[in-house]
This record gives structure tokens, C-alpha cells and sequence, in this order.
């Protein structure tokens, strides 16, 4: 179990917080020879904490006395999690955020955590007992125990080191985990590539031995994915394996099951897994052909990983909005940069950045300029709702029932949840709001409950005013529950599925409705911006735009672009298969410019206004730009701590700086936020030259700090 003769060490410990620096610790021989790159858990404050070893020593630490060095309470690996190349990419990706190295390495392994849903039998008691017997009184039986639970009721010390010695000396008989059921490759349907697939096909096969990035910009329906399994074909076939980033969960069921008819063994990665489904991709890593999942996935380290696709690379669900804010799509190029092997990011409405990459010759572009079906887009009809009140306009109406009586199939978009986006009383005017953040509050008229959509806060709806006592409460606008109530009302016939976030609230019954869908079931879907991304539906020939003007009027430079991206995904969903599509659009704002972007069907000159903007304003892509966000829960105290920030920043000279401000959205969840904003139109100096001042900067203990390179949310 030990080796009295290995010589003492001392180890650097990255301890698994958002804490400066590491932590020196003394290595116990009983462990024994320490390695970098496993995990471990240490004494801290007056707990234990794990981390990661980041530097072994023969030698104390000159800086600290043999009496303050404290000794490591456990070692949790046998071998090293992460390879050199990981663990330099990892290093950049923490130099790049600002972040710290301890809360960057806890992101990082958290896959390694389904290691302890593994399960054991003890199936020789008599030797376990000689030579673990601490181990040993845990088992009684025969009875399967997991490693959480095995190291919680084990009395000795090292229980998770004894654990992994006893594994690797045949004691403990391993429980597999049960394998998911994998569809035959025979069931794939053989398609033939048109010219501009083929081409595309081709280039990326052509720059698979070295760091080589592609922008695979197609029409929606044009076969992207198609092209993508093609090039995935091949790598697979000699001997490599590919990664697969998706914006959402919600679009991995629809991967898994076209990837599955084509390769032998596929693992799907998202928040949604148990931990017993991750252990079963966690096992399979060596053996594993297509890695598919979102953003968390980018650190499974795969050890013959020879390609990543990132689909839908514009969609901002890619840039992490909590902890350390890192974008997975900018990672992921990082990472094919560290191994040498290419990058394919796809998408019909590209993003500014990718796009501004292309123009500079930084990225190749691959064109499909048409779609697979053949038919072209249909040109948008535009439903003025200016002077109407209507939730569903008669010329929507009675598209819909056209759609129905051919036996076709339709979808209905409105990107509000709810049946309301507020409530409002006309006596005096009050509209409810959320007493920990700066936003009204949602009417959900089917469990009569008033919901903040940012914190969570619920109450019942009241009849009367709690402002001025008058039962005169009035619905403001428009969400799916609303218009769920309409459609049964007026199209009764109509058969159709909410779907959204409070309709659809798990995995399995997210996949049930698209398959009821799929299956010709339904006749409609009616959901939110979960539905349109991506999803290949042959026999939807209607899309319906209940309200186009939400989002179009946020106070953030990106919101046009976002609006124009999500309306193109929208447009895209109809017309893919033997018939041709119908897109009819309400909206209150006919004259908008981005509408009449989205009329012209001109994508690239689209993108290239906007990127001409974006140059001749200085903004990303062409600037850098850093958000740093303070918040608490003393509105006064978090102002005056913004500006002891921005004058503890003002010596980036080079640098604009703007703030402090209050945020767009002032409170959220209770704290105050107000954000000072840098600039860097040289991108020479940020994010770098901000660490050091970053390091030396002394806030009060109850205001927060977060760091936002590369913002892409300003609210």
C-alpha cells in the first residue's frame, strides 16, 4: 500500500477555487511517488478542499517554515488526467479569461467526477481483509458500492488511494456500465453529395493534418451536417476520432440519431446526464468514434481526437454567462491550434467574429450556397399588426388552416415564455415586478403564478392591485401559453405541442414530442427559440412569426445581428423537403432595417454592412473589449467600489474606458450591478496587461468581482 524508501516530496496544489496562486503541501510516502496532473485533497481553512498538482519538489518551499506546510489528506488518481498539450491549452485558456487556475482545472476535470458512480463487489473478502482492511468493513456481502460511497464510510486514512490500489490489484470486481443500445449502420441512407458538399468535403479532408480552420457557411437545408459525417467518415476510418460542439441540448437527440446509423460507438455529453450516463462515456473515451454534446464536452480529453466541428458556431449559447465566462466555440479553435488538426465551424448567419476571420484570411471559407430540396427560400410575407390587437392575424389564421386541409405541417414562433410578459393594473399604472431583480415579472396564467425569468422568485397572481387595492389587472403582450389558449379556441382541429421550457422540461420529453412531430402526429409545434435550431423536419411547409419585434430594440450593439440570425434559423425550418415553403411574419415595425435585410436574402452583404459598422465604430470584431461586472448587495457600496475599480484601470492608457455605469438590468437576485467597460482598439493590451492590476486590486469582501473578456451579453 506504501513505499517506506520513496524520498520525502513536496507538492504546488491548485486548489479547486477561485483563488490566486497555489498552495504548497507535504506528500506523504504512503501515497506513493507524486506525479503532475492528478487530483488530490488537501486541508484548507478548516475544511479539505481537492485540487489538482500542478508541481512536484524534492525540496520545501524556502518561503513557508516545515511547521506551516500541511500534509495531503488523500490522492484520488492513479495516473495523470491531462496531457502536456491539454495542459498548456488550459494555461492560455486561463491567461486569456483572467482566470483563476484552481476554478479553471475544477471546470476542466469535472468529467472525472463520474468516476465515483462507479460500482463494486467484493468478491474475496478474506484477501481484501489482509490487505485492506479499512476498505474492507465497508463491504458486507456481495452487494454492489460505489467509490462516493465506499471513501464516505471507509474509517482509514488514504481511503480513495487504497481504493484505487485495491482496484488495480484485482480485490474489487468492477460493475460495467451498461452499454447504450447502438443503432446498425446499415439503417443509414446513403446520400450523394452535390458539387458544393463534395468540395467541401474535400478541403476538409485535405487540411487534416494540420491546424487548419473552416467556416462552413450554408444556407439552412443546404447539408451541412452531411458534409460534416462525410469528413468524420473518413477521419474515423483512420483511426481518429471527432469532436462535435451543439449550442443546445436540445439539439444532441437529433445528432445522436443521425450519427448513430453511421458510426460504431457514440457518446453524447451534456448538463443533462446523470452521473451514471456520463460514467458510461467517461469508460468509453479510448473507444469512443463521434463525441457529441455542448459546451462542457470541450474537455473530455479524447485521446485520438483528430477533428472538431462546432454547428451553429454563431449562436451565443457557446459563451458561458457564469463562473469563469470563456467561450467554447473560441476554445475550441485554441484547441485545434494545440493538437494540429482541423476546425470546422458551421452555420447559416456566421457571427462577426468568423466572419471577420474570413475576410482576413484567417479562416477558409466553404460555401453551400443551395439548398439540398432544391426549392429556393421562400421570400417572407409580412403581416402589419400596427393598430391590431390580434394574437393570430386572419391572414396566419388562414394559412393555417390551408396548411392542416393538405395534410402538411406547420410551426408557430414567439420567443416569450408565459401568457403574458406582464401584468399591469389601468387604475394607477403599476406593473409587478421582482423584488430581487429589475424586471417585471411573467404571468403563467395555467399555474396562476407571477415568475421572474432571471431569478427564479414566484408568487400567486392576486385579483386586486397591491398598490392601489382596484381589481383592474391587465395582461401585457404576448408568450406560447397565450397563444396555446388561442389556437384551441379558434383552431380546435389543430393538433400541436407547446414547446418551450415550461412545457418540455426534460430530455426524454423533449426528444418524445420531436419524434410525435416527426412521425406526422402533430400538425403544428408552437415553442420558443428551442425549436428552431437546427431541427430537420421534411413535411413542415408554414412558419408562423407570432411577434418579430421582440429583441430587435435591446440596448446592445449585437442585437440586431442576433434578431437577423434567429429569424434566418426560423425562415430556414419550412420548405426542406418535396414541397416548398410559406413564412408569414407579424410585427409592428414593417419599416425596421433588419427586416429589410432579411427580405433581400443577401447574407453575405448583410454581414458585410454590419462588419463595415462594426470597423468604422471600432467595435468587435475589431476592438477588444473587456466587461468588468461588480455587484452586492449595498447599492451605494458597489457604485463606490466600481469607481476605486475603474481608477485602479486608468493607467491602460491605450484603453477607453467607460463607467462606472449601472447595468442595463440594475439588480439581479438581489444584488446590485454596475460595470465599467474597457476598450482596446489596438487588441494589443487586453486582456493581458490587465492581470497585474486585476492582482493588486483590494475590493470589499461582500462586493464581487466577475471578468468578462469578449462580452457578447452588455444587459
Amino acid at each position: 500500500m506504501g513505499n517506506s524508501e520513496v524520498k520525502a516530496q513536496w507538492v504546488e496544489v491548485a486548489v479547486f477555487a477561485p483563488l490566486p496562486g497555489r498552495f504548497s503541501y507535504r506528500w506523504p510516502a504512503e501515497l506513493g511517488e507524486a506525479c503532475e496532473g492528478i487530483r488530490v485533497r488537501v486541508p484548507f481553512g478548516r475544511g479539505q478542499r481537492e485540487g489538482m498538482v500542478c508541481a512536484v519538489s524534492g525540496q520545501p518551499p524556502s518561503s513557508l517554515s516545515p511547521s506551516e506546510i500541511r500534509t495531503v489528506h488523500d490522492r484520488l488518481d492513479s495516473t495523470p488526467l491531462l496531457d502536456n498539450v491539454r495542459r498548456q491549452w488550459l494555461d492560455r485558456l486561463c491567461r486569456y479569461y483572467l482566470a483563476r487556475e484552481g476554478e479553471v482545472l475544477e471546470m476542466a476535470l469535472a468529467w472525472a467526477v463520474a468516476r465515483d458512480a462507479r460500482q463494486f463487489r467484493c468478491t474475496d473478502h478474506a484477501a481484501f481483509q489482509a490487505g485492506f482492511p479499512a476498505l474492507a468493513e465497508v463491504f458486507h456481502g456481495k452487494r454492489p458500492l460505489s467509490c462516493a460511497t465506499i471513501v464516505q464510510r471507509c474509517s482509514g486514512r488514504y481511503a480513495y488511494y487504497q481504493l484505487n490500489q485495491a482496484i488495480e490489484a484485482g480485490l474489487l470486481q468492477a460493475l460495467e456500465p451498461r452499454q447504450v443500445a447502438e443503432t446498425s449502420r446499415s439503417q443509414a441512407r446513403q446520400l450523394t453529395l452535390n458539387d458544393a458538399q463534395q468540395q467541401a468535403c474535400n478541403a476538409l479532408l485535405a487540411g487534416r493534418d494540420a491546424f487548419s480552420p473552416f467556416l462552413l457557411f450554408g444556407r439552412t437545408g443546404s447539408g451541412k451536417t452531411e458534409v460534416y459525417l462525410r469528413a468524420a467518415e473518413a477521419i474515423v476510418r483512420d483511426g481518429g476520432q471527432v469532436m462535435v460542439l451543439v449550442p443546445e441540448i436540445s439539439l444532441t437527440p437529433m445528432w445522436l440519431e443521425r450519427v448513430m446509423q453511421r458510426f460504431s460507438s457514440v457518446g453524447i455529453w451534456h448538463s443533462g446526464l446523470g452521473k451514471r450516463d456520463k460514467l458510461r462515456v467517461v469508460e468509453r473515451l479510448e473507444q469512443l468514434d463521434v463525441l457529441i454534446g455542448t459546451r462542457s464536452s470541450l474537455f473530455l480529453p479524447l485521446p485520438r481526437l483528430r477533428m472538431i466541428v462546432v454547428d451553429e458556431e454563431h449562436d451565443a449559447s457557446f459563451k458561458q454567462q457564469d463562473g469563469m465566462r470563456y467561450s467554447a466555440r473560441d476554445m475550441a479553435v485554441l484547441l485545434a491550434q494545440q493538437l494540429h488538426i482541423p476546425i470546422v465551424l458551421g452555420s447559416a448567419t456566421p457571427s462577426q467574429e468568423s466572419w471577420s476571420r474570413v475576410r482576413e484570411k484567417k479562416y477558409t471559407l466553404l460555401q453551400l450556397p443551395e439548398r439540398v430540396s432544391g426549392h429556393r427560400h421562400a421570400v417572407p410575407e409580412i403581416i402589419d399588426l400596427r393598430g391590431s390587437h390580434e394574437v393570430i392575424a386572419p391572414a396566419l389564421q388562414q394559412a393555417l388552416q390551408q396548411t392542416l386541409e393538405k395534410g402538411e405541417q406547420s410551426i408557430l414562433f414567439l420567443n416569450r415564455r408565459g401568457f403574458a410578459s406582464g401584468l399591469q393594473c389601468t387604475a394607477c399604472g403599476d406593473v409587478a415586478e421582482c423584488p430581487h431583480c429589475s424586471m417585471r415579472l411573467t404571468l403563467h396564467r395555467g399555474i396562476r403564478r407571477l415568475c421572474c425569468h432571471t431569478c427564479g422568485y414566484a408568487r400567486p397572481v392576486q385579483t386586486v392591485c397591491a398598490q392601489c387595492g382596484e381589481e383592474a389587472l391587465l395582461p401585457l403582450g404576448e408568450g406560447t401559453e397565450k397563444v396555446e389558449t388561442w389556437l384551441r379556441e379558434h383552431l380546435p382541429e389543430y393538433r400541436f405541442a407547446r414547446f418551450d421550457r415550461d412545457a418540455v422540461r426534460s430530455t426524454s420529453a423533449m426528444v418524445e414530442v420531436l419524434e410525435t412531430f416527426a412521425r406526422g402526429e402533430l400538425d403544428g409545434l408552437l415553442g420558443t427559440q428551442m425549436l428552431v435550431k437546427g431541427h430537420h423536419f421534411p413535411n413542415v411547409t408554414l412558419v408562423g412569426v407570432i411577434n418579430a419585434d421582440h429583441g430587435m430594440s435591446m440596448p446592445d450593439f449585437r442585437a440586431g445581428e442576433r434578431w437577423w440570425q434567429q429569424m434566418v434559423q426560423v425562415m430556414g425550418r419550412c420548405g426542406r423537403g418535396e414541397r416548398a415553403g410559406r413564412i408569414l411574419i407579424q410585427t409592428r415595425m414593417p419599416e425596421s432595417i433588419w427586416l429589410s435585410r432579411l427580405m433581400h436574402d443577401d447574407q453575405e452583404a448583410v454581414l458585410d454592412e454590419e462588419l463595415a459598422l462594426r470597423r468604422q465604430l471600432a467595435f468587435p470584431p475589431f476592438a477588444r473589449w473587456v466587461r468588468l461586472l461588480l455587484s452586492g448587495r449595498h447599492r451605494e457600496q458597489v457604485w463606490q467600489a466600481a469607481g476605486q475599480l475603474a481608477a485602479h484601470v486608468a493607467s491602460l492608457s491605450t484603453c477607453q474606458i467607460s463607467g462606472p455605469m449601472f447595468c442595463p438590468v440594475e439588480r439581479v437576485a438581489g444584488r446590485f450591478r454596475v460595470e465599467v467597460l474597457l476598450r482596446d482598439a489596438t487588441r494589443q493590451q487586453l486582456p493581458w496587461k490587465l492581470a497585474p492590476l486585476l492582482a493588486s486590486l483590494k475590493l470589499p469582501s461582500a462586493v464581487r468581482l466577475n471578468v468578462d473578456v469578449d462580452p457578447q451579453d452588455m444587459m
